[in-house]
């Protein structure tokens, strides 16, 4: 289904932009993301006490349950000692496994309106890659994993706390993100979400149609007219 939607038309001023980080600001083809998911599943199956075979099943289930990898094992398996998580899953040599995108700062800027960062990520990590990227400073907020007692994306207080602390309301921020579950959480909070996937992803058959981009580079073009829907 194709719908054409004007923000500014349809009453929805547009005036501030919330980004989830990984796979996002870069592409989802990174080495990053198959990085950081080999050293979850090895941490749960090392913390569990399981087969690699078993972690990655625990993490499907569990992630559908408790929202992360890291509320799963927090509050079903009492892992108490959160940094010792966050150093196996992100260290210091990840960025060994992104690609250098000399056109992202200039886009960015090129938007010209307030960006916030929302990740499920550790600060470290969010960081770690917004410096590798050159773009830290083109945010007017970061918020992590650690910003809301851990309790990230979908829950409803991860969006409002990032979106209050900037200074702007659900309903003129656009968020932007990789993960089905957090554009429907966002949605289920109030706000505007868009998709960003590949158009060769499967998806539901079933459901909700988002507004949906193959990249951030799209923006732009979605901003001023916009018919990019999926189911």
């Amino acid at each position: 289904m194709d719908i054409n939607y004007n923000f500014q038309s349809n009453n929805m001023q547009i005036r501030h932009l919330l980004f989830d980080m990984d796979n996002t600001l870069y592409p989802a083809s990174s080495a990053m993301n198959q990085g950081i998911t080999s050293r979850m599943n090895q941490f749960v199956a090392d913390f569990v006490g399981i087969s690699l075979e078993e972690a990655c099943e625990l993490r499907k289930l569990g992630v559908a349950q408790y929202g992360t990898t890291l509320g799963l094992l927090h509050q079903k398996f009492g892992l108490t000692d959160i940094d010792v998580f966050f150093t196996a899953v992100h260290p210091e040599s990840e960025t060994a496994e992104l690609e250098p995108d000399p056109s992202l700062r200039t886009f960015l800027e090129s938007l010209q309106l307030p960006m916030t960062i929302l990740t499920n990520a550790p600060r470290i990590h969010a960081e770690r890659v917004l410096r590798f990227f050159n773009i830290i400073d083109l945010f007017i907020g970061i918020h992590t994993i650690e910003s809301n007692a851990l309790r990230g994306k979908p829950h409803p207080e991860a969006y409002k706390t990032a979106i209050e602390s900037s200074g702007y309301k659900i309903e003129e921020t656009l968020f932007f993100d990789d993960h089905l579950k957090y554009i429907e959480g966002y949605d289920r909070a109030g706000g505007t979400p868009v998709w960003i996937r590949p158009d060769t992803m499967t998806v539901p058959e079933h459901g909700k149609k988002y507004l949906h981009l193959e990249s951030i580079y799209q923006i732009p073009e979605f901003l001023n007219h916009s018919s990019f829907f999926s189911a």
